[in-house]
């Protein structure tokens, strides 16, 4: 089974792009990733996201939406690896250095994070509607 690719699809079918993720809900997916690590006895956590400097990692446009996002882990036996990626052309990356038992942790969580994204989407467009 791909779980990489289960993941991928079901951000499509939760129907959310880019424009729909803000700073916040990165950070809020850090968080649900920092959760399952924790679980794990090898990796330990996610890296710090970077918006300033030579060495951002997160671009944001002028609404504050994502452009583009590489989230990076470290673990007792490697300090930088990729944990999930979405880059500028759609395509979102997980962990393809993991096996499969590893790549669990971060689709899930992953998965987890769009049923939160969508339900955010939805109430706003529930708040929309009721102005």
């Amino acid at each position: 089974m791909n779980y990489r690719e289960l993941a991928r699809d079901y951000f499509k079918q939760c129907k959310l792009t880019y424009s729909d993720i803000c700073m916040k809900d990165l950070y809020y997916l850090i968080t649900i990733l920092n959760k399952e690590m924790f679980k794990d006895d090898i990796l330990v956590m996610m890296n710090e996201p970077k918006i300033r400097g030579k060495n951002k990692n997160i671009i944001l446009d002028k609404n504050n939406k994502l452009v583009f996002a590489g989230l990076k882990c470290k673990g007792n036996y490697f300090a930088d690896r990729e944990a999930i990626t979405f880059n500028e052309d759609g395509f979102i990356g997980f962990c393809g250095w993991a096996d499969m038992k590893r790549t669990l942790i971060f689709t899930s969580s992953f998965i987890e994070w769009c049923d939160y994204l969508e339900n955010k989407k939805l109430g706003e467009s529930n708040e929309n509607t009721s102005n």
